[in-house]
């Protein structure tokens, strides 16, 4: 192999003490390059983290911790670096395993909260005060585990009050309770899910109601209710709410019916609900005069015999009657509709016309009643109940949509040329390169084998006398004798060329 290697030293030498300055040049600028183009693709994709061997062994740290983190570092000796304002911490790539498991035993970080592991120790010498105190600790760092797995929650804190127990009833205190959440980047708790959250830390703490909880997040802004502590307007959100909802039910019921008749965008439909929030109860008794019913009879047989006044017999009956009674007792629940009104607007239709342009062509009055029709079926229409439906037909006003339309069109044809732009550019680097390639390998053989370059004489020159070997001399001289007796005599000749082949010689006349 070592033999192998300096052949190729040897070649390489060789082709290069042949080439030009020019061709010198030019390969080292080549060489160059290209070296220089790997080694930036190769750190562009270890990325900054490890271009100088360092790895990110935490991130989003809080100030607090990161300083925690990096003091237990410097006490250990290790080497660290900081990143993002201070909030990532990154340690040697050969120690970063070894560095995570050593702060991990000093417990840090502890962004994530401590849990019920505070009990894993005994001590015996903790005081009743300290002991209650780690098992609110301990709750607290449980729901925020437990918050922080939601996936909208990036990261949480939670402060729970517990009121000392008392014997006094009118000393005795509610306890509450305060949740932050930190949402992840594009993402946002919905009402359910705060709700969620709510009754999850109300159902961990014993006595705590979700009225008393409040939930805000990173920006002040409050997410529970606001109207937790007066019932009245609490009822009345609720109720407001109540009615959105099923508005918005309907909307969308109503909505996604006409895009499928007549097509995205050409309908706009608005629904205000009445619910009737009051619960009622109520006793009905009904009785039907001409309805009667024997409840009871009474009959009485009184025979006489042997009287002054003769025998005879007697018969008395009672009979007590029943009316006929009905007793209805009704519960009317809340949110049931008292009355409802429907607002439909539909687009006309739009045909292309001999110079390209659509011209608007209104709606037929019988499509607009079938269009009410079905309205009314999806949102169950009640006439004696009071509703009102109105659908119109008007002219929409698209001009922000043609615009947006003609935006994205504009749009898509300069990406569809820079695309373009793109494959011929490439295509016409490609053909220099290939160009160039080739020129340089012509370059490289031109200067591997370069032409012997011819030798013309200018006027006249002198041979020099060139020394000829004694026997090459004597055979030279031999053959111009040879050749002078050809000329001089050539019948001589032909008679010993004759005598050589074997040939009789003709006689004399």
């Amino acid at each position: 192999m070592s033999e192998f290697f300096k052949q190729l030293i040897a070649q390489l030498s060789a082709i290069w003490r042949k080439l030009s300055v020019q061709q010198k040049i030019i390969t080292s600028s080549i060489v160059a390059f290209t070296v220089f183009g790997l080694v930036t693709l190769m750190l562009i994709a270890r990325g900054p983290a490890r271009d100088t061997g360092y790895r990110v062994a935490y991130a989003n740290l809080e100030i607090e911790e990161a300083s925690q983190v990096t003091q237990k570092l410097e006490e250990a000796g290790y080497k660290y670096k900081l990143d993002n304002n201070g909030r990532n911490v990154l340690v040697e790539a050969k120690k970063l395993y070894e560095v995570r498991m050593a702060l991990a035993r000093e417990g840090l970080p502890k962004s994530t909260g401590v849990g019920y592991e505070l009990f894993d120790e005994t001590n015996i010498g903790m005081t009743d005060f300290v002991q209650k105190l780690n098992a609110r600790r301990a709750l607290e760092g449980e729901l925020r585990r437990t918050i922080e797995g939601l996936d909208e929650v990036k990261a949480s804190r939670v402060h729970v009050v517990i009121p000392e127990p008392t014997i006094f009833l009118d000393n005795k205190k509610d306890p509450k309770a305060s949740v932050v959440v930190k949402t992840a980047p594009g993402r946002e708790l919905s009402k359910e899910q705060i709700r969620g959250i709510s009754h999850l830390v109300s159902s961990s703490v014993d006595g705590l109601k979700p009225d008393n909880i409040s939930i805000v997040d990173y920006d002040g802004r409050l997410l529970s209710n606001p109207y937790g502590d007066d019932p009245t307007a609490l009822a009345s959100s609720r109720n407001m709410e109540l009615q959105q909802n099923v508005e918005r039910y309907l909307e969308r019921k109503v909505d996604d019916m006409l895009m499928g008749v007549l097509g995205p965008g050409k309908a706009s439909v608005q629904i205000a609900v009445d619910l009737d929030f009051d619960r009622v109860e109520r006793t009905l008794e009904q009785y039907d005069p001409e309805s009667r019913v024997v409840r009871s009879e009474e009959r009485t047989d009184e025979n006489t015999k042997n009287a002054p006044d003769g025998d005879h017999q007697r018969e008395r009956s009672l009979a007590n009657y029943e009316i006929d009674k009905t007793v209805e007792h009704i519960m009317q629940e809340i949110g049931n509709v008292k009355r409802m009104t429907i607002a439909v607007a539909v687009d006309g239709k739009y045909e292309k016309a001999e110079d390209d342009e659509y011209a608007y062509q209104a709606r037929e009055t019988e499509e607009l009643q079938n269009i009410e029709d079905m309205v009314k079926n999806a949102v169950g229409y009640d006439l004696a109940r009071g509703d009102q439906i109105s659908v119109a037909n008007v002219q929409f006003d698209n001009e922000h949509l043609r615009r947006e339309q003609d935006d994205i069109d504009s749009q898509e044809r300069w990406e569809r040329y820079m695309t373009i732009a793109k494959y011929v550019l490439a295509f016409l680097v490609a053909v220099l390169l290939i160009f160039f390639l080739r020129y340089l390998a012509k370059t490289i053989a031109e200067a591997m084998n370069p032409p012997v370059p011819e030798i013309q004489a200018i006027g006249p020159v002198e041979e020099e006398p060139v020394e000829v070997p004694e026997p090459v001399r004597r055979s030279n001289e031999l053959l111009e004798r040879v050749e002078m007796m050809t000329r001089e005599e050539p019948v001589n000749i032909a008679g010993i060329i004759r005598q050589w082949l074997g040939e009789p010689q003709a006689k004399k006349q």
